[in-house]
């Protein structure tokens, strides 16, 4: 009697999507662990989430996005049936867009949330830099401009669709020259070449990941 072996088809219409997350260059990825959860029940759309966690402390830019192009060669899908997502805040934005760069992604679809990201660097950052003794990756992240950015990191992947939320709330009372501007990362700071979705919510930049709006945001574009 012969066996049944499901098709490469079934098993990804059984399989939950794999949805990685990759946290700011603060906090080690707590900040990402109430939306992680939400990820992964029904309402958030029954994804196998994937937490990528670097050290900000030690790494560079390069070094991160390395790392994170392992894991990006252990869960790209065989066939174009499948699909990949992608949850960053802050500077994971930038690790990500980096591994992208030494990867054949372009036949791959994909979704992409960058909360509050510093896509064209960060220029709080740059003043901190002559106040208090910065991470490697925040010091790095204040000597790169716009335009380096731009150059360095480009555009996404072909099929990989993209929504940016930015958050206009500062209640740090050393950045409110660059209104608007979550606190750290100005609005205008969150955009980048390509095309993209690109939403502003009323908050700062340590509360965009659980805001209401930007969780409605995300949930109602993944799930889409």
């Amino acid at each position: 009697m012969g066996s049944f072996v499901p098709s490469q088809a079934a098993l990804a219409a059984i399989a939950r999507p794999v949805l990685v997350t990759v946290h700011d260059v603060c906090g080690r990825g707590r900040q990402l662990l109430p939306l992680e959860w939400l990820l992964r029940t029904p309402v958030g759309g029954k994804f196998s989430v994937r937490p990528f966690r670097y050290n900000p402390n030690e790494q560079c830019l390069k070094e991160s996005g390395r790392e994170l192009l392992e894991l990006l060669h252990m869960i790209k899908p065989y066939s174009s049936m499948e699909s990949c997502y992608f949850v960053t805040h802050g500077y994971g934005a930038l690790v990500l867009r980096e591994a992208f760069r030494s990867i054949d992604w372009d036949t791959t679809r994909s979704k992409v949330v960058m909360l509050a990201p510093p896509n064209r660097g960060c220029a709080y950052y740059a003043v901190l830099k002559s106040v208090i003794d910065q991470n490697v990756a925040m010091e790095e992240l204040a000597s790169m401009t716009p335009a380096e950015l731009d150059a360095r990191l480009g555009k996404l992947p072909r099929l990989c669709q993209s929504l940016i939320v930015a958050g206009s709330l500062s209640l740090n009372p050393w950045n409110q020259w660059q209104y608007p501007t979550d606190g750290a990362v100005s609005v205008d700071e969150t955009h980048m070449p390509g095309e993209y979705q690109h939403w502003v919510v009323n908050a700062t930049h340590h509360t965009v990941p659980y805001h209401p709006q930007s969780l409605e945001l995300l949930v109602r574009f993944l799930r889409a």
